[in-house]
């Protein structure tokens, strides 16, 4: 059973890798420029998923049905604490390899999440996503405050405020206020469904622009093996380890399946590629991040099914 489960979840996650493949090869072939991959990863970014996150939180969002909901922003900054200290050991706090340390710890918490859980929950998509879209409240503003100090180093800018507040985050933040102020019942439905129609191109386009970033990594300078061995081991094996114990010990299972198997497939997830635009931004070793980025986007093929498969297995 274990090894079924196993394969259907490879399946998955393979169908994710071949798209991002053809797009990383039209990257590679320069049948799509870096800056048409730009202006989609933006569309995708500031229309497509802020569309889907208030589409999916008005439609599914019950506080009533879903009293601890509070539990899964703070499960995206449990999430990316545990990979710090966990590297943080590993490393011997070294400041020099604080990037890595970001990212063995803070991951893509929608661009491959969404679709994984789309293949494998298509009945229950709507609830997986917000679940997600609420554990982002969480990861994003770890990621944008901690993530880019550690990233940047001594190339490090001032950290301008206007970026904790993404169109994806002020989409979460705007979407659960109007349902627990009770505003969205105001909301016409033709509305939420001509959002919702623009929301479900978020899948596709953002698997799209993941394939063609990582097509766009250059390859030219390899981080040494120690290293790509720390990060991985963090990022895929004590990570999800982590995660998979609280899960299994607590009982959630039996009370919040979708939930939990979300948090499995957030906790097994490769580094967020945001944190390559953030070493753009402010500054870092943007050739060494993209290298071990590529080289864990690798890892993944094999490790998320893994950990997937195994969650799946003990909740039958």
């Amino acid at each position: 059973m274990f090894i079924q489960t196993g394969i259907t979840v490879f399946n998955a996650i393979f169908q994710l890798f071949l798209i991002s493949l053809a797009a990383g090869i039209t990257v590679r072939k320069r049948f799509i420029s870096p800056s048409q991959v730009e202006a989609l990863s933006t569309v995708t970014v500031n229309i497509f998923l802020p569309c889907l996150i208030v589409a999916k939180t008005v439609m599914r969002f019950n506080p009533g049905e879903f009293p601890n909901w509070w539990i899964l922003p703070l499960a995206g900054v449990f999430i990316v604490m545990a990979g710090l200290i966990f590297s943080g050991l590993l490393f011997k706090l070294n400041p020099e390899k604080r990037p890595l340390m970001t990212l063995s710890s803070m991951q893509n918490g929608i661009y491959i999440v969404l679709p994984i859980g789309q293949i494998l929950f298509p009945e229950q998509f709507d609830l997986f996503a917000l679940y997600s879209f609420l554990l982002i409240m969480g990861l994003n503003t770890m990621m944008w405050s901690l993530g880019t100090v550690m990233l940047s180093g001594d190339g490090y800018k001032k950290i301008n405020w206007k970026n904790f507040i993404s169109p994806p985050l002020l989409a979460v933040f705007i979407s659960v206020a109007a349902v627990l102020t009770g505003i969205s019942d105001f909301i016409p439905e033709p509305v939420i469904a001509s959002i919702d129609l623009l929301g479900q191109a978020t899948v596709p386009a953002a698997v799209f622009v993941l394939g063609a970033t990582m097509g766009s990594l250059s390859l030219r300078k390899w981080p040494p093996v120690s290293d790509i061995l720390i990060v991985s081991t963090v990022k895929f094996i004590l990570v999800p380890a982590t995660v998979f114990a609280v899960l299994y010990f607590s009982g959630l299972k039996a009370s919040m399946p979708l939930a939990c198997s979300m948090l499995i497939i957030q906790g097994a997830s490769p580094p967020a590629t945001n944190l390559i635009l953030i070493v753009k931004s402010y500054g870092g070793d943007a050739q060494s991040v993209s290298a071990m980025m590529l080289i864990q986007y690798l890892v993944c093929i094999l490790m998320m099914p893994a950990w997937i498969a195994a969650w799946q297995f003990i909740s039958l």
